[in-house]
C-alpha cells in the first residue's frame, strides 16, 4: 500500500484555493467596477488580479506537464476542480 504524499495534496490544494481566489476577486472587481471612487484604482486591481490568476494558471500547467498521470487533458485537473468551485 503507497502512502498519500502530503506534500503533494498540500500543493494540490493550494493551487486550487489560490485559482479560485483569484477567480472570485475578478468577479467581484468586474461585479462592483463602477460603485467605486476611485475606478482607476479598481482597474488595477482587477488587472492585478488577472496576471496573478494567469500566473497560478501557467504553475497549475507546469506541474501537469511535469507530474502528469496516465491521462493528460488539455485543462488541468487543479483548473477544472477551481472553476467547479468558484460557479
Amino acid at each position: 500500500m503507497e502512502k498519500p504524499n502530503i506534500i503533494d495534496d498540500r500543493i494540490e490544494a493550494m493551487l486550487i484555493s489560490k485559482i479560485t481566489h483569484y477567480r472570485s476577486k475578478i468577479r467581484s472587481g468586474f461585479r462592483n467596477r463602477h460603485n467605486v471612487v476611485w475606478p482607476e484604482l479598481s482597474y488595477n486591481i482587477v488587472t492585478g488580479d488577472i496576471k496573478n490568476l494567469r500566473i497560478w494558471l501557467r504553475m497549475a500547467e507546469l506541474i501537469e506537464t511535469a507530474y502528469g498521470g496516465p491521462f493528460t487533458t488539455s485543462t488541468p485537473y487543479v483548473t477544472y476542480k477551481a472553476k467547479q468551485l468558484s460557479q
